[in-house]
């Protein structure tokens, strides 16, 4: 069993700043119920002939909350804390009937809320005990034979004021807890995000190292195959050598554009144009050749104000994603549409589909499924997007392919502000 915890510095802060605003409270609602100065005399002559009787009150309320069966479970692990609460809730009960509610009074109340809240009692159990209070309180005031209504009253304007206090306490601590929880989430961002610099900056370092030596590497074997007679033997292996050495090319343009990424340049384009460019450019890719890509809308006279090269690097990416996705055979849709002053762009494939805790991370950089990949091909394609002004969303369910939507704005949206990701499902 875990012995009372002591109280740190931060809680000490925290219960007198509770008292303040525990002050500041009561004298607003004190107002506003009209609690006044006779209520408060009158409470007081009744303060020596409840007290012999308070600790009945405290045994009804610890008796109802021990019938229920969660507050049970709650009190019965801590034993020595809830003999700690009794006499505090004791104490409270006293102090009610001393006529006296300054600061000190409320610097207590912040005292005891904070406890009840430190103990995990939930809020709803301190409504039903405030029922039980004002139920015994009331009974002893009328078995003393002063049960005017005028006492009765008083006693109930004292009572709303305390249960406002004791809900205050568990609002403010509501709040601090979601303002932690909003710094513990931005600190996470921070840390995020500077460590996705230090990588981007490694990437670009290592892909500047790559980038020369594998230009010489491509140089000098495309000499050596052109020396090679056409029947000699090692074609094909310097064949593969080209294609390795142009996919990690590739790798290493994919790094140094997301570590480095330039902001548009932009012109009037024809989208569809533009799109069909880019289709009949990959049609040969070994990946894009297994597949049907269906088009629609390239023929309208769409246009947008865009940065071609980068527009074109999300179409590439996107086809060719969708093309690795699909099965041999399969088919690919590209949609171009306007929509008021946007373009949208949809890429539907009808392949395996991504699971949601794939989905999750699809614009994560360097995070991949794939055997070969960089992963940076749906992060660089947010990034264009973003410069853009757009937006870019992936639906996609376990083996029912996925959608890619891409909304860019058809003009320069640079006074508006940037764009957004999303994902949905």
């Amino acid at each position: 069993m875990r012995g009372p915890q002591p109280e740190s510095i931060t809680d000490r802060k925290v219960d007198a700043t509770m008292g303040v605003m525990a002050g500041l409270l009561f004298d607003t609602m004190a107002e506003s119920v009209g609690f006044s100065a006779a209520d408060a005399r009158r409470l007081k002559a009744m303060g020596p002939v409840l007290a012999p009787r308070l600790c009945e009150v405290v045994d009804e309320f610890y008796g109802a909350l021990g019938a229920d069966r969660d507050a049970r479970v709650l009190l019965e692990a801590e034993p020595d804390r809830v003999a700690r609460l009794r006499e505090t809730l004791h104490q409270w009960l006293v102090e009610l009937f001393e006529g006296a509610y300054g600061q000190a009074y409320h610097d207590r109340r912040g005292r005891i809320g904070r406890a009840h809240v430190r103990a995990g009692l939930p809020q709803h159990f301190m409504i039903t005990g405030m029922s039980i209070v004002r139920q015994g309180l009331t009974r002893l005031i009328r078995e003393a034979g002063a049960d005017d209504s005028e006492t009765l009253d008083a006693l109930n304007r004292l009572l709303d004021l305390e249960l406002g206090l004791m809900l205050e306490t568990y609002r403010e601590d509501l709040a601090t807890k979601i303002r932690k929880a909003e710094r513990d989430r931005m600190q996470a961002r921070l840390d995020e995000a500077h460590h996705m610099a230090s990588i981007g900056q490694l990437a670009a370092a290592l892909a500047h190292e790559i980038k020369n030596p594998l230009a010489g590497i491509s140089g000098a074997i495309q000499v050596i195959l052109q020396s090679t007679p056409p029947d000699h033997p090692h074609r094909e292996v310097l064949h593969e050598v080209i294609g390795q050495v142009d996919r990690l090319d590739a790798a290493v343009k994919d790094a140094l554009i997301y570590s480095r990424p330039k902001p548009p340049r932009r012109k009037r384009h024809n989208v569809g144009e533009v799109v069909q460019r880019v289709l009949n450019f990959l049609r040969e890719e070994p990946a894009v050749r297994d597949v049907q890509v269906d088009c629609e809308g390239l023929t309208d006279q769409v246009v947008a104000s865009l940065d071609e090269a980068q527009f074109q690097q999300v179409i590439s990416n996107l086809l060719l994603n969708a093309a690795h996705a699909s099965e041999r055979g399969g088919r690919i849709r590209f949609v171009v549409a306007e929509a008021g002053d946007k373009v949208c762009l949809d890429v539907i494939d009808q392949g395996h589909g991504m699971p949601h805790d794939v989905l999750v991370h699809a614009f994560d950089p360097f995070y991949t499924t794939k055997a070969k990949g960089t992963g940076l091909g749906l992060p660089i394609c947010r990034h264009i997007v973003d410069a853009h002004g757009g937006a870019i969303a992936i639906n996609s369910r376990q083996g029912e392919g996925t959608v890619v939507h891409v909304e860019l704005p058809r003009n320069d949206p640079a006074a508006r502000g940037g764009g957004r990701a999303e994902r949905t499902r």
